[in-house]
């Protein structure tokens, strides 16, 4: 078993060990102490305007629980998609309902999760009870947007505070998901090692050219937060170019002029890693096919130095460095949340 202890001090702190990222004990204990606690983002508001029944997925192919939002007289509910009757899942698809029955049986549920009716049950003794209705599961609403977690115990509330105080002005209310303008990337490398590099902007000047000629580099200033950390920049012009808002352990939240983009970063095994890139752009906002196509450009910059750390790790040679105490700031908390919460 590896150390799972960091130096407090960064200028004396040595990374993670490089085992964490190749050996599949170590995937298995982050499931299991890590993404079975977290908060994940369902889905936004625009995306239930025309469908009051939205099954999903809770970390498809490493968690792998289905789950299903219900929407009813502007109450969402989060449920078991599993029937209480032989596990059979009730819906695959999103639609409009006004109960759910399951293809199986023909077990019917109201939206709000208690069960209805079952044909064939007459004589069933203590019959329905609470164990037949469908489990509800933990929401969290903001601006829009729909968190679940199965077993909420990393907290997200003060980073999500914390953009709302901080970004006070950015429009909320005037978004909506783009499904052309969102993307999925898969990559063969460990999802740590993803937002890791999110997660510093020291290598932009090497990695980033196009990116690096539209920021003022000197003015990149990260602050650490409550589970999570933020970045920012500004404009080669002096203007604010981003917020880069990353949520303990996997979702980041882009806020630009244009919009908002989110990455969620879904480990799907120790070497292996789906990004979702979901574009929120402002109703308003114009050109946002060349913005994401900026966007594409540095994520296939990124992948490639990514695809080649994971080469690295796999080094008997290496086992762990040291972080620059300026720049790498967090990164160093990333390790030592990961420490925290699996210790």
């Amino acid at each position: 078993m590896i150390d799972f202890n960091i130096n407090p001090d960064i200028s004396k702190a040595k990374s993670i060990d490089s085992k964490f990222y190749t050996e599949n004990q170590y995937y298995n204990l982050s499931l299991d102490k890590i993404f079975k606690k977290s908060w994940q983002l369902t889905c936004h508001q625009s995306e239930l305007i025309d469908t009051n029944v939205y099954p999903f997925t809770f970390l498809d192919n490493s968690i792998s629980e289905p789950l299903i939002i219900t929407k009813l007289n502007n109450t969402i509910n989060c449920l078991s998609n599993v029937c209480t009757h032989r596990g059979h899942i009730i819906h695959d698809n999103k639609c409009n309902r006004k109960k759910m029955r399951c293809e199986y049986h023909g077990r019917t549920f109201e939206l709000d999760g208690s069960i209805d009716k079952m044909p064939g049950f007459e004589g069933v003794k203590d019959f329905p009870s609470e164990t037949d209705d469908l489990k509800k599961i933990p929401i969290l609403e903001w601006n829009d947007f729909i968190f679940t977690s199965i077993q909420p115990e990393i907290k997200i509330d003060s980073i999500l505070k914390d953009i709302g105080l901080r970004l006070k002005d950015f429009p909320f209310e005037n978004i909506t998901y783009s499904p052309e303008h969102s993307k999925i990337y898969n990559l063969d490398a460990n999802w740590a090692l993803y937002c890791e590099n999110y997660l510093e902007g020291l290598h932009v000047p090497f990695v980033h050219k196009g990116l690096n000629s539209e920021i003022d580099i000197k003015s990149y200033k990260t602050q650490i937060l409550d589970n999570g950390v933020l970045q920012y920049t500004d404009s080669k012009n002096s203007s604010a170019y981003a917020h880069y808002y990353w949520i303990f352990p996997n979702m980041m939240f882009n806020f630009y002029d244009w919009g908002l983009s989110i990455n969620i970063v879904e480990p799907i095994s120790f070497n292996k890693t789906r990004i979702k890139f979901l574009s929120f752009p402002i109703k308003s906002a114009t050109n946002i096919s060349n913005k994401i196509n900026e966007l594409h450009e540095v994520e296939l910059e990124d992948e490639k130095v990514v695809l080649n750390v994971q080469r690295g790790v796999q080094s008997k040679f290496y086992k762990n460095g040291r972080y620059s105490a300026n720049h790498e700031k967090g990164t160093h908390h990333f390790h030592r949340l990961i420490c925290q919460y699996i210790k």
